[in-house]
């Protein structure tokens, strides 16, 4: 059942408002209302891809990972880890992908560590996600990949 009535402005006491009451026959009946007027103002429920358990997707944002404590944790959040264990499963990555993380990773500490300025970063990934590329599409051999990266 639902009811109009007026009410003080909470910013402006001398001026009035219409609030809307509404009363439930049910939990069950306020639970399915207000899931719909969730949805109405965009909070979705969505599940998380690290744990499954479900959590409240906010309008304008699309996360894929909640912030419960991750499964194996103790500190960290599936948000935190979640993007890094699912790059790091290696099923589904060809042999040039696989090539390709071991060079980039070469060249991220070789950055880390001072050895490589930022434009030899930049042309150095640049070059090796090019020769990765090129495996994928059959222009060269993975063997011919791996003897390029190593000289790199």
């Amino acid at each position: 059942m639902i009811e109009y009535t007026t009410m003080p402005n909470p910013d402006d006491e001398k001026k009035y408002i219409i609030a809307e009451r509404m009363v439930f026959d049910s939990i069950a009946s306020f639970l399915h209302t207000d899931f719909f007027r969730g949805l109405m103002n965009g909070n979705t429920p969505r599940r998380c891809h690290n744990c499954g358990k479900f959590f409240l997707l906010l309008s304008g944002y699309n996360i894929c990972y909640c912030l419960n404590t991750a499964p194996g944790e103790t500190k960290r959040t599936c948000r935190d880890v979640g993007a890094h264990k699912k790059e790091a499963r290696k099923e589904g990555k060809t042999p040039a992908r696989l090539e390709y993380d071991k060079v980039y990773n070469r060249l991220k500490t070789r950055r880390a560590r001072g050895k490589l300025s930022a434009d030899e970063w930049n042309a150095a990934v640049a070059l090796a996600l090019e020769y990765k590329d090129k495996a994928e599409a059959g222009k060269i051999s993975d063997f011919e990949l791996k003897e390029i990266y190593e000289k790199m």
